[in-house]
């Protein structure tokens, strides 16, 4: 497949300060590179029908975001599952994206609602299609430097990248990508922006390989019962992001 790279040199604006601290890691926050490939333009439609839900969106209260791949978008009971919180739950995962088409769209899916709270899953697809583990560590430095620029005042939370039968033969790589995603989040020492390992709510203790029974019969994506081992994992994590001023 033919890349093409968009250079999008992008001026920073004064960050939040409990930002500042994290910007040498972050690696030049006024010059973000993101990438582009023509198959991109195929969201197009999925980002029009987001942009016609918001112009629906009349509540004050603060939003929270959860976006990513086919493992949030296929989330059907998300709403329900999380009308403990006082904020406006919004699905704006689209399938099949890679954490690269997450950070090209960041102004349709994060930039209008200037979230409370940013919910990512994504990586998966990356490796999948055959990009690295660091190349998924240095897509999700991009998110963040783009959050820095666009949405400063949002938290994070980065779901790990989940087990299945259906991709065991990668579960090395999205193991290592976690790894690096995991320790990257620890350098920067910012209560704000966190990490969650899903992995052990969804592999069989004993035989230390996905739950079958959590899946839809593709053995990738969950059904019922995985959405509900995701709830419960996530759902205090969540809680306890919110209550940090």
């Amino acid at each position: 497949m033919r890349k093409i790279l968009a250079i999008l040199l992008l001026s920073m604006l004064s960050c939040a300060p409990r930002y500042q601290s994290m910007q040498a890691l972050l690696d030049d926050p006024e010059n973000i590179i993101v990438p582009f490939d023509t198959t991109f333009l195929g969201y197009e439609p999925v980002m029009d029908l987001f942009h016609e839900h918001d112009m629906t969106l009349t509540d004050s209260l603060s939003r929270i975001v959860f976006t990513g791949s086919s493992s949030i978008r296929k989330w059907e009971t998300l709403e329900s599952d999380f009308d403990s919180l006082e904020q406006v739950i919004l699905n704006r995962g689209f399938g099949g994206s890679t954490l690269r088409q997450v950070n090209y769209f960041f102004d349709d899916v994060i930039t209008p609602h200037q979230p409370e709270l940013v919910v990512l899953y994504c990586g998966e697809n990356d490796i999948t299609d055959g990009y690295t583990a660091r190349d998924v560590l240095e897509s999700f430095r991009t998110f963040l430097r783009l959050l820095l620029k666009k949405s400063p005042d949002s938290k994070v939370l980065y779901v790990s990248m989940k087990p299945s039968p259906a991709r065991w033969e990668l579960w090395p790589e999205f193991e290592h990508g976690n790894k690096l995603i995991a320790t990257f989040i620890k350098r920067l020492k910012n209560p704000n922006i966190r990490y969650y390992d899903i992995g052990p709510s969804m592999l069989d203790k004993g035989l230390s390989y996905p739950i079958g029974e959590i899946f839809v019969s593709d053995s990738l994506h969950m059904n019922d019962l995985g959405y509900d081992r995701w709830q419960d994992a996530l759902l205090p994590e969540i809680n306890n992001m919110l209550s940090v001023p």
